[in-house]
């Protein structure tokens, strides 16, 4: 079996649709300098060849010239044209950046595999598969790309690709002509290779042939190694450093893992900003709402310009609208929208109930490009509905839901991606399977949240709880953060009524909120096991939450 190994590089633009990191130093060499020299030593490929786009040719010409690879590295040309669905994958991906899966609608290979480059890279060959590798693949580890050739062949007869649970920059994704003739056919992407879908019968892709094992402890790691991001960037020079420009993903993982600990990023890479606590679900059992919230709402509009701008500081920064409230109830959620996405933040989610949905409020969906709504659903029937929310509004949900859908699909926008949510509990236990493929089908995406009491101020659900049975050190405090419609930052979303204030958010850096004394003391007690420095800490059920 042929296999080529395809490095498909764009020198002008990120995914995230920031400029290209191709040429930018890193250690003794460019990005792309970094990853040719890797691939170029990959055991076991017929072939090696850098993909372009036409207007990037001259730029690669130069690379390969200034390597000196011209006699082992092709260049190979191609125009694809438009990429319809790059900014949907944006869209998705950027809430799972540093995970291969998980994020709505797309993986990281859907990053820069286009099946249509692939079957190109496949005739130019004559080839029978091509291994997709990234240009920002700078620490591409080579005994894993090796294994993977070797897996392939040795599984010709029941695997149409191969690919591995690394972290997005260590490995690549091996298609084999069949494979992508298919995806060709059916117009899918590689994502649904790779994902859950109901009304395709497969089963998970990581219990079956075309995933090749690798070292757990890789596995396991969620990181970007990927060089396309300024976190990555500053991730690599340093690993790079201590570990040399060689290094392997068993040890940068292990290095990555050792570095979390030991520090705290300078910002969230999250943060939670509740607009206001007004909600259409008062009674709910599932959220604390109506007289069990303190009333507030944010009426400084330049202080959502100035969060914003301090966010931007990174590159690959989420900003999610939600807190004790629903935001689409905030007289001026347009224009906070609008702010948001002028100020040019990677990633836009929105949490709703969707119950109240005027046509301003659509149209700030949409034309403020929205990446993410989650929908409170939390059931599949009028009667579950009624009960967990105390509330006749289940028809004017999924009327909303059908009108803001048609709204995305008359003006061909990708935006947002809706994910309708449910809470597991005892009154929607019989509920979770249906709900989750009905979504799944409907818009692609559906999300199954575990019961919260937020810290005993809702009753205990009588479901058992899904947290593992030994406590460890919150997962949130290190990368999330909860800002309150009053001004205040707080310890974190499960605080509803600002007893762990650190700060105001509307008056101090975020950077210096982030790393206060308060929380400092908070994170350095939960490395200890000492969960006794905040009466929330002590009843908190949710710690084990990313």
């Amino acid at each position: 079996m042929q296999i080529v190994a395809a490095v498909f590089a764009d020198f002008v633009d990120s995914f995230l649709g920031g400029v290209s990191p191709l040429r930018t130093p890193l250690g003794s060499r460019t990005v792309i300098e970094h990853t040719l020299s890797r691939v170029l030593r990959i055991a076991g490929v017929d072939r090696c060849c850098l993909v372009v786009r036409p207007r990037d040719e001259q730029l690669a010409r130069e690379v390969v010239r200034e390597l000196g690879v011209g006699d082992s590295l092709d260049l190979l040309p191609i125009d694809d044209g438009a990429r319809p669905r790059r900014p949907l994958f944006r869209s998705g991906r950027v809430w799972g950046l540093e995970s291969w899966r998980g994020s709505p609608l797309a993986t990281w290979f859907d990053e820069y595999v286009e099946p249509v480059n692939v079957a190109r890279v496949l005739d130019h060959y004559r080839c029978e598969a091509v291994l997709c590798l990234d240009g920002c693949q700078p620490v591409l580890d080579l005994d894993i790309a090796a294994r993977m050739i070797a897996y392939q062949r040795e599984h010709e007869a029941d695997a149409r690709f191969v690919f591995t649970q690394a972290p997005p920059g260590l490995a690549g994704l091996i298609l084999r002509r069949a494979m992508v003739q298919e995806l060709l056919k059916n117009e899918y992407p590689v994502s649904l290779l790779l994902t859950y879908r109901p009304e395709l019968a497969q089963t998970d892709p990581i219990t079956k042939e075309p995933c090749c094992r690798i070292h757990a402890e890789v596995s396991r790691t969620s990181a970007r190694f990927t060089a396309d991001t300024i976190k990555s960037r500053e991730l690599l020079t340093d690993a790079l450093r201590d570990l040399g420009e060689d290094c392997t993903a068993e040890s940068l993982c292990e290095w990555i893992c050792a570095k979390r600990r030991a520090r705290v990023e300078r910002l969230p890479a999250e943060v939670e900003l509740e607009i206001t606590t007004d909600d259409p679900l008062p009674e709910s059992t599932l959220r604390p709402r109506g007289d069990r919230t303190p009333s507030r709402r944010l009426m400084d509009l330049e202080a959502v310009s100035c969060l914003v701008e301090q966010l931007t500081e990174y590159d690959d920064r989420l900003l999610v609208l939600s807190g004790h409230g629903d935001p689409l109830l905030h007289p001026r959620f347009p224009e906070i929208c609008r702010r948001i996405r002028d100020g040019g933040v990677c990633g836009f989610g929105v949490v709703t109930s969707l119950v109240e949905m005027s046509d301003a409020n659509l149209d700030a969906l949409i034309g403020a490009k929205v990446d993410l709504l989650e929908v409170q659903l939390d059931a599949s029937t009028t009667e579950t509905y009624r009960k967990v929310h105390n509330a006749d509004a289940f028809a004017n949900v999924l009327h909303n839901l059908e009108t803001l859908l048609q709204a995305r699909k008359s003006r061909q926008s990708p935006q947002p991606i809706v994910a309708c949510g449910l809470t597991r509990c005892a009154a929607t236990l019989d509920e979770l399977e249906p709900f989750f493929e009905q979504w799944i089908k409907m818009t692609g995406w559906a999300l199954i949240r575990g019961y919260n009491d937020y810290c005993g101020l809702l009753p205990p659900d009588s479901v058992l709880a899904m947290r593992p049975p030994l406590r460890g050190p919150c997962r949130r405090l290190d990368s999330r953060m909860m800002l309150l419609a009053d001004g205040r930052s707080v310890l974190c979303g499960q605080d509803v009524s600002g007893v762990t204030a650190t700060g105001s958010w509307i008056e101090q850096p975020l950077a210096d909120l982030w790393k206060c004394d308060a929380i400092t003391t908070v994170r350095a007690a939960h490395r200890r096991r000492d969960f006794s420095a905040t009466p929330l800490c002590q009843s908190c059920g949710e710690w084990h939450r990313p």
